[in-house]
């Protein structure tokens, strides 16, 4: 029978918890479930790190619930002896549960600064929860019971995390930004705070996919501008609807803008601009689209400068003019994908604000404005780092968007 098993600890020098109140009404929790025959909860107060390990041993929980206090890179407060603070280090941690993956499948630090615990405990667990500022005690046992009232009822642990912050909101209490959901090495490493704007999201992405192409522009940022671009690349697509889309990240770049993971639809990575919890998204950039198509910039070779959204990476790859001895000391290679190379001149701003950002050595998405300067429609010029995202819009269409 799956186990939680809850262990909680307020050392005598901290401020007071009422966590005999949270132990309480999870286990009410559980009562009022009608799978109440499925789950067994254990708890232990007062904690030390030895009673945890023991505690360990002796139940091998599915799921562990930390409560107490937090300190962030300080470590967990957990009691020593004398009832007083005893710091555990997020490191010892993770290797402590390391011993106990077969079996423990979430654990749940309900101390206010955990996110750094999470987040070396992801490395060992598959679904860690921590928080990332302080929490009230009145939200954190709301959170608690509502995560576990989802729990009980069947549900996965992400969507008993965006209940428990729902509940949150629900009830007009603060903090429901503060729980962060985190799935570990083995999965899609996922880190996700809950957002109210999440549904809204998702209606949006679910509409736009099922939409017929040439009514997507309406949920665009550039709206019917977009018509001209989304007909040519859509042109020789087929439209397949979609069943269901889902957030599974996000992360915010700027104050109205959001790079967001989600699931079954035709995304990689979602753009999307928040405004006035009303959502819009950034079609150019979540489809990584070039003024001129990759294809046509290899076929055609135009002169003219061209806004490029690439997978860039550093390369070693110099050919033609660029291959030159004193070309290669004065440019650096860049793979675009598609089969087309950058060089940028070194020494330039603009070098140097690829390097802070390819130096290690990952492909990174990237908005660029290259030309074709020699013979080979392949090799480019970069001329100027636009954008260190595919998020980018040309001065005239930021103009039009503020118009309206």
């Amino acid at each position: 029978m799956p186990t939680i098993l809850i262990v909680s600890a307020s050392p005598l020098d901290q401020d007071r918890l009422r966590l005999g109140a949270e132990v309480r009404d999870i286990r009410h929790a559980l009562q009022r479930s009608r799978n109440r025959e499925n789950w067994k909860i254990e708890s232990n107060e007062a904690i030390t790190v030895d009673d945890l390990r023991r505690a360990l041993l002796d139940h091998s929980p599915t799921v562990l619930h930390f409560s107490g206090h937090g300190g962030g890179k300080g470590g967990l407060c957990f009691e020593d002896a004398n009832g007083t603070s005893n710091l555990a280090q997020a490191e010892p941690l993770a290797r402590l549960l390391h011993h106990f993956k077969s079996q423990l499948k979430c654990v749940v630090l309900n101390a206010c600064y955990s996110e750094v615990q999470a987040d070396f405990i992801r490395n060992e667990i598959d679904y860690v929860i921590g928080m990332n500022a302080a929490v009230s005690d009145a939200s954190a046992t709301k959170f608690s019971v509502s995560f576990y009232d989802a729990v009980f009822a069947g549900t996965d642990f992400r969507t008993a995390f965006d209940l428990g912050c729902t509940a949150l909101d629900l009830n007009n209490m603060q903090d429901s930004d503060v729980p962060v959901f985190m799935t570990g090495a083995r999965l899609q490493p996922v880190t996700l705070s809950y957002s109210a704007l999440v549904p809204e999201i998702e209606r949006t992405v679910y509409a736009f996919c099922n939409s017929p192409f040439a009514e997507r522009s309406t949920f665009t940022t550039t709206g019917e501008a977009a018509k001209g671009a989304m007909e040519k690349y859509y042109r020789s697509s087929m439209h397949r609807t979609v069943r269901s889309v889902r957030v599974v990240s996000m992360k915010q770049i700027d104050a109205d803008h959001w790079a967001v993971d989600i699931s079954g639809s035709e995304f990689d990575i979602l753009y999307v601009m928040i405004k006035d919890r009303s959502v819009l998204i950034e079609w150019e950039a979540s489809v990584g689209l070039w003024s001129i198509p990759p294809k046509t910039v290899i076929a055609v070779g135009p002169t003219e400068a061209i806004i490029a959204r690439a997978n860039a990476q550093l390369s070693d790859y110099y050919n033609y003019d660029f291959g030159a001895d004193h070309n290669r000391q004065a440019f650096q290679s860049i793979d675009l994908g598609s089969n087309i190379h950058g060089y940028v001149r070194r020494g330039t701003q603009t070098h140097r604000d690829l390097m802070e950002i390819l130096s290690d050595g990952n492909e990174h998405q990237v908005t660029l404005q290259v030309r074709k300067v020699i013979d080979s429609a392949r090799l480019l010029m970069i001329e100027e780092f636009l954008s260190p995202t595919w998020l980018y819009s040309t001065p005239e269409v930021i103009e039009e968007i503020n118009k309206e």
